[in-house]
C-alpha cells in the first residue's frame, strides 16, 4: 500500500512545481510591467519638457518676428525638437501597445487561480498511470488468487 501512495503523490509534486513556475512567471511579468510603467512615466515627462521648450522657442520666434529682429532660435532647431517629440510619442505608443495593463495581469492571475491546476494531470502522468494499471492486471492474470480459476469464460 505504501508504494502506491508514494506513486500517487509524484504527479501532485510535478503539478505543484508547474504552479510554482507559473507563479514565478506572473511575478516576472508584474515586475516587467512596473519597469515599463516607470519608463512610460519618464518618457511622458520628457515629452512635457520638450513640449515646453518648443512652446517657449515658438513664442520667441513670434516675438522676434513682431519686433523685426532675427535672433535666438532658428527654425531648424525648432524642427529638430519637433522631430524628437514625435519620435518619443511613437516610442510611448509602442510601449502602450506591447504591454499588458495591471487589470489584464490581475485577470490572468484570477483565471489561473480559478482553474486550480492541482486537479489536472499531464499526458505523461496519465500514460504512466495506465501503464502501471496494465502491469498490475497482467500480474493478476499470471498469478490468480485462490478463489479464481485459471480458465477464462469469455
Amino acid at each position: 500500500m505504501a508504494p502506491q501512495a508514494a506513486g500517487s503523490q509524484m504527479p501532485v509534486g510535478n503539478i505543484r512545481d508547474d504552479i510554482r513556475a507559473l507563479n514565478s512567471s506572473i511575478l516576472l511579468i508584474t515586475q516587467k510591467m512596473k519597469y515599463l510603467v516607470r519608463n512610460e512615466k519618464i518618457l511622458g515627462r520628457n515629452l512635457i519638457v520638450l513640449n515646453k521648450k518648443i512652446k517657449s522657442l515658438s513664442d520667441k520666434i513670434v516675438e522676434n518676428q513682431m519686433q523685426g529682429t532675427q535672433g535666438g532660435v532658428s527654425s531648424a532647431e525648432l524642427g529638430a525638437l519637433s522631430e524628437k517629440v514625435s519620435a518619443l510619442e511613437m516610442v510611448l505608443e509602442d510601449f502602450r501597445g506591447r504591454t499588458a495593463t495591471k487589470e489584464e495581469v490581475k485577470e490572468l492571475k484570477y483565471v489561473i487561480d480559478s482553474i486550480n491546476p492541482l486537479e489536472f494531470a499531464t499526458l505523461s502522468q496519465v500514460r504512466d498511470l495506465i501503464d502501471k494499471r496494465m502491469e498490475e492486471l497482467k500480474k493478476k492474470e499470471q498469478f490468480p488468487s485462490r478463489g479464481q480459476s485459471q480458465s477464462s469464460d469469455f
